[in-house]
Formats: structure tokens, sequence, C-alpha cells
């Protein structure tokens, strides 16, 4: 095929309901705490650990980002936690890819490489991948929209 390969980011952040849940396991794991040190109860410090440990995963998978990266037909997807630590998310062949829509199209099995509430460049690329119809809700660069419309994909 021979086309440049492209990448480009999409930075999805930290919604409010994963701060939220930050702040309240780390609150449960202090009145867990406080509640042993009070009663001397040992179920106490087990749900000070659990919430704790629970604080602690949170904390690592905050601020999120999405890299894709597209060379020679084929499409793949990193998420980049804290700005530290990657994570290969799936790839796509061309080839499974059955169509792709500007807008968010939920099939049976549909993965979100975006922020939800983002109406800009949002695509939807229907892959059929082992018998399987995924639905993959991203980010598109202009780049990419203009290559699938020469593939004739886009709709």
């Amino acid at each position: 095929m021979n086309e440049k390969p492209m990448e480009w980011m999409a930075v999805c952040g930290e919604g409010m309901g994963h701060k939220l849940g930050r702040i309240v396991s780390l609150a449960a794991a202090v009145a867990c705490f406080l509640f042993f040190v009070l009663t001397s109860r040992l179920f106490a410090v087990v749900g000070a650990a659990l919430f704790a440990i629970l604080y602690s995963w949170m904390q690592t998978h905050a601020f999120v980002e999405y890299e894709f990266c597209y060379f020679d037909g084929d499409l793949d997807v990193a998420a980049i936690f804290n700005k530290a630590r990657r994570k290969k998310k799936m790839s796509i062949r061309l080839e499974d890819m059955e169509y792709m829509v500007k807008k968010v199209e939920p099939q049976q099995n549909t993965k979100y490489f975006c922020r939800r509430e983002n109406e800009g460049m949002i695509y939807t690329l229907v892959v059929n991948q082992e018998g399987k119809r995924i639905a993959v809700v991203m980010e598109a660069a202009p780049e990419f929209v203009k290559i699938m419309e020469m593939k004739h994909k886009v709709r």
C-alpha cells in the first residue's frame, strides 16, 4: 500500500466518576482505619487495606490518553495511563473493517477510545474480528478520515 505512517492522540483525562471513586475509596479507607483504632476490630483493618488498594489502583489509572497508529492498512490502539504506562488495547486490519460513520453507533460489543461527551471528530469503526462485530468509537484524525474515504469505508 505504501502509505505514510500516521499517529495521533486522543486525550480523555479523568472523568468525574473516577474522581468521585478515588475520593470515596480514600475516605472509606480512613474511616475503616479510625474504626479499627477506636474498637480494635480486625475486619476494619482488612476493609481499610482493601479500600487503600482500590484507591491505589484508581490513582494509577487516573489520567488516560489513547494513541492511534495507522500504517499500511493496520490501525493500532494503545492506552497511556498517567503519561507513563502504555498498554496495547487492540489492532485492526483494514480488511476486517466493514465501514466507518461520523457518529456514535453502538453495537453489541462497543469499545470507547475517546471522551463520550466530545462531539468533534468522533467516528465509529465497525469491525468484524474473528466472527464478532465490534464497534470502535474513537477520535479520528482528518488525514485518517481522508484515507478511509478513498477506500470507500466512510458512510
